[in-house]
């Protein structure tokens, strides 16, 4: 590796810093500075918000909030599948998918989610991207209304209507 890109890369060669929003039409959103990083950091702020809200068992919690700090670790060597991309391919998102579970098996990294669970940690990270891109000017990132369904389906409908005030 040269020696210039040398401190951006671990030694497996994965990027040590991944740039989300890379392919978003609107530049506010490509140029926010925003990183899987702090997204993990966000999502996991939010699924250990909603675990306690609703009470999830300790050891639960504990492994929703693994997978909420991980979820995207993969993106650090394949990069990211835009969700339009995905939506126009199923072919394609499926085996970029399965490259992902490889990777994080790669990786070491695993959980076992509930189905509530594998919901909150969706509700969570689709609602931090909503959130971030609001924050930057940019609304509809994503469905809202779907958000709110989610949210309310699992017992947190008034804390995400507070949140997307």
């Amino acid at each position: 590796i040269p020696r210039h890109r040398a401190r951006n890369r671990n030694p497996m060669g994965a990027r040590m810093t991944v740039n989300r929003w890379h392919c978003h039409q609107d530049a506010r959103l490509r140029n926010s500075g925003d990183t899987v990083a702090r997204h993990h950091i966000e999502v996991e702020r939010l699924c250990r918000m909603f675990a306690r809200h609703l009470q999830l068992d300790p050891g639960r919690r504990a492994e929703l909030c693994h997978a909420a700090a991980n979820h995207d670790a993969a993106e650090a060597v394949l990069g990211d599948m835009p969700g339009p991309a995905k939506a126009m391919f199923p072919e394609l998102a499926a085996a970029y998918e399965a490259a992902e579970r490889e990777v994080l098996a790669s990786m070491g990294l695993s959980w076992s989610l509930t189905p509530t669970e594998a919901d909150i940690l969706h509700l969570a990270d689709k609602l931090e991207a909503e959130l971030w891109a609001r924050r930057h000017g940019v609304s509809g990132t994503h469905d809202c209304d779907k958000l709110q369904a989610l949210a309310d389906r699992l017992g947190l409908g008034e804390i995400v209507r507070e949140m997307m005030k």
